[in-house]
């Protein structure tokens, strides 16, 4: 027992140390000796669990699409509604974001590099926890009940990620365009905005006829 907990701390640590590396270097300009010394470890302990640096830095990838996940669905599965789900992970996305913003670097440079590691991370990951199809089915039972209109599915699941992620993502330039000085509330705020205009882009519209 002792052996395994030793075994899942140092890989814990090697991910931690390479983490800090990669924010800081990049994929490239990381060195897998700076990782090492970081991690108080052999280089050879690095090869060991990941093979390569290139097996390090898509552990370190799918390590946080996998917690995200594991969240998202956990959110659902509690959700006493489809809007209380909505809140939830809109909620996610905002801590994720905020409380973990030092690993924005690696996020960004996946996405300019074509995103091909985080790519094949949220396949494994949504195929596995089937969130997607989670999330359409909630959809499709709300066009059935009368209450949203008919639609593309996957259009409506994009352009709530894409409402989730746009602010979290370029906050500096948005606060500035728009004046935002008071960062914290408007965060605090931005899930519950999210989700309302979101429902009022899905809902059907003689819903809202007086």
């Amino acid at each position: 027992m002792d052996q395994e907990k030793d075994k899942i701390d140092s890989r814990n640590k090697i991910l931690e140390a390479a983490a800090e590396e990669f924010i800081e270097f990049g994929f490239s300009g990381a060195r897998v000796d700076r990782i090492a010394t970081r991690a108080h470890i052999n280089k050879a302990m690095i090869y060991y669990y990941f093979s390569s640096k290139e097996g390090l830095y898509q552990a370190i990838i799918d390590q946080h699409v996998d917690r995200l996940g594991d969240e998202v669905q956990a959110s659902i599965t509690e959700a006493a509604d489809f809007e209380e789900s909505l809140l939830a992970i809109s909620s996610i996305y905002m801590e994720v974001f905020t409380q973990r913003a030092r690993y924005l670097p690696i996020l960004l440079r996946e996405f300019a590099s074509g995103g091909g590691r985080l790519r094949n991370s949220l396949q494994r990951m949504t195929s596995e926890r089937g969130l997607p199809a989670m999330f359409m089915r909630m959809l499709e039972e709300g066009k059935k009940a009368g209450r949203f209109r008919e639609g593309d599915s996957r259009q409506a699941l994009i352009s709530f990620i894409g409402m989730n992620l746009f602010y979290l993502l370029f906050a500096p330039m948005a606060n500035t365009i728009w004046g935002i000085q008071d960062e914290e509330a408007f965060r605090k705020q931005r899930p519950h905005e999210v989700v309302e205009l979101f429902l009022r882009g899905i809902e059907r519209r003689d819903r809202h006829v007086e």
